[in-house]
């Protein structure tokens, strides 16, 4: 007979949480907002007052990079955690409390509480991505340190500095997603950098890839079929 798994007491979360600078919010199965530390406050601009027992999807409105809808009742993050399979990070467009856009990196866990079953995300802020800045004009491109990128591997970066994520990337190219996975760990070598973020920051900055906001999308958008994460 198999075991329960075991829960965790919700006060140790919460207090867990609350120390953290990362935008935490918690949700129960229903799709309601039962965890918000200051971290999310700051970042969205909605207090715990404002946003708890809210579906999570009223709150976020997310879009993806292409402006498709993610967030919605049942989405399929949490579809994906009723089937106890772990999502993959992916990055969400939202909006703060005074109307700003956000660009956020999202990573998802279940977690099994004393209380209920949570669905945890964890907000990354990179708006700061498209930020970037390029290669001052009066630096000589020899001034740069080359890089040896393949033809495939510049279009693979080029949609990652459009915030794509590996899904996208090769549903956009007609590729596995294990070959993507593949362009994007020689890509990290090659660029001597260890995030994607890093990747994108060094390709923006050395005029790897023209840069392109994450919103400007419409040409890409009706080339392909709707990919969630």
């Amino acid at each position: 007979m198999q075991e329960p798994e075991p829960s965790i007491p919700f006060d140790i979360f919460e207090s867990m949480f609350e120390k953290t600078t990362v935008a935490v919010m918690g949700v129960n199965p229903a799709g309601r907002i039962i965890l918000w530390n200051s971290a999310a406050m700051n970042l969205f601009g909605h207090d715990a007052s404002q946003v708890l027992d809210r579906h999570c999807y009223e709150l976020t409105q997310g879009q993806d990079a292409r402006g498709n809808l993610l967030c919605y009742p049942n989405c399929s993050v949490l579809r994906m955690l009723h089937l106890n399979q772990a999502p993959n990070d992916y990055i969400l467009r939202s909006h703060s409390k005074n109307g700003g856009e956000l660009l956020l990196n999202v990573s998802t866990l279940g977690i099994q509480t004393d209380y209920c079953p949570m669905c945890v995300h964890l907000f990354h802020d990179v708006s700061w991505i498209t930020d970037a800045v390029q290669v001052p004009p009066d630096i000589s491109p020899t001034e740069v340190p080359p890089v040896s990128l393949t033809a495939r591997e510049l279009e693979v970066l080029a949609l990652m500095t459009e915030c794509h994520d590996s899904h996208d990337i090769a549903n956009l190219l007609h590729i596995s997603y294990a070959t993507v996975r593949n362009h994007v760990q020689n890509i990290l070598d090659k660029l001597g950098v260890h995030s994607r973020v890093e990747a994108v920051v060094v390709a923006l900055q050395e005029g790897l890839v023209k840069k392109e906001p994450c919103s400007d999308k419409a040409d890409r958008t009706n080339k392909v079929p709707v990919v969630h994460p």
